[in-house]
């Protein structure tokens, strides 16, 4: 008898989520802005754990997971160069959507996840079956964080608490009430809407983008918040992290001619199987090589993949269709290939 899981969870997970409270975003929705809607934010589609909880009925359980095919995608950080001044543009991918930007005197880090759940508690769940690049301890002093939406594998509550006033928070709108009610100071989160900037200093400013996604972590509070991916600008270098996202031509075009070309991209290429439940909320890696070129990436790193069985498609096959789509294209490679964890892409 087929385990029943949705996104990774038990039916003893679930019965768990039910008991988590939610708290109010406070939003003012404003019906001049076509995301906005009548109490919460509109997305093309979302899902739903009733629908998840039928489609894995009809598809087959994800492939067993080799242990050689998992080492194959881990590599070993290079802490010296983390810890160093960063005079050229560097990322580090430190697993999942989870990358460390480093320029100038500034790090910042996206969807920091560094712990072994994604859920709420540490049962019922499956655990990340690659560790982080770099611990909580290892991490160079974090200057600012980009989060670009409010579920579990993004939004990691306990690594929240680790960083806590520590660092500056960027997060969409509707998820400041979230942040207020872990502890965090009022003065240490900054909450955005699409295409809203903010001055982190003379030098860098930040800048919330479009997404197609959706948002939820109860069963109460369906797009609540909003989700979205964040443009920063350091001294000149341009770098743009899409968060979680489906294909829209639209926003990725808009994105590329507003605020690009970008000398960094972080792209998602991972849990989009099988597209027909899927592809509103997750591109695939075909799609991830369009992006790239739509926001005008000169080099764009792959993330969302590699860490988590959210979805069904076999663990290397991200990557592989990455690089049979660039090769199709007679794209070149060294501008959007597969990292390992723990790689440093140092950009001359």
């Amino acid at each position: 008898m087929r385990k029943l899981k949705l996104f990774g969870l038990t039916t003893f997970g679930i019965l768990c989520l039910l008991l988590v409270s939610c708290a109010s975003t406070g939003v003012d929705f404003d019906p001049a802005k076509v995301h906005h809607g009548n109490g919460a934010f509109i997305s093309k589609k979302q899902g739903s754990f009733l629908g998840h909880f039928f489609m894995r009925q009809r598809e087959n359980d994800p492939p067993p997971r080799d242990p050689e095919e998992i080492r194959s995608i881990v590599g070993a950080a290079d802490l010296d160069l983390i810890g160093s001044l960063a005079t050229l543009p560097r990322v580090t991918w430190i697993g999942h959507a989870t990358a460390l930007v480093q320029y100038n005197g500034i790090n910042y880090l996206t969807d920091p996840h560094l712990t072994q759940y994604p859920f709420y508690y540490e049962f019922g769940v499956e655990p990340r079956y690659t560790q982080p690049a770099l611990s909580f301890e290892q991490m160079p002093q974090v200057d600012f964080v980009l989060l670009s939406h409010n579920h579990y594998d993004s939004l990691d509550h306990r690594t929240v608490d680790m960083f806590g006033d520590s660092v500056l928070w960027y997060v969409p709108l509707g998820l400041k009430a979230w942040f207020l009610d872990r502890g965090i100071s009022e003065e240490r989160v900054i909450e955005l809407d699409w295409w809203e900037s903010h001055r982190f200093n003379d030098q860098v400013e930040v800048t919330m983008t479009p997404a197609q996604h959706w948002s939820k972590r109860t069963p109460w509070d369906t797009n609540k918040t909003l989700w979205g991916g964040w443009a920063v600008d350091i001294a000149g270098f341009n770098s743009w992290f899409a968060g979680d996202t489906g294909y829209n031509k639209h926003y990725f075009k808009e994105i590329g001619e507003r605020l690009g070309p970008f000398r960094l991209a972080m792209i998602p290429i991972g849990a989009y199987a099988p597209r027909y439940f899927m592809q509103y909320a997750h591109i695939d890696p075909a799609q991830a090589v369009q992006v790239h070129l739509e926001v005008k990436a000169q080099q764009s790193l792959p993330i969302h993949w590699g860490t988590f069985q959210l979805t069904i498609e076999p663990i290397l096959e991200p990557a592989q269709l990455l690089v049979e789509e660039m090769n199709r294209r007679g794209l070149d490679l060294e501008q959007f290939k597969p990292a390992k964890i723990g790689d440093t892409l140092v950009l001359n």
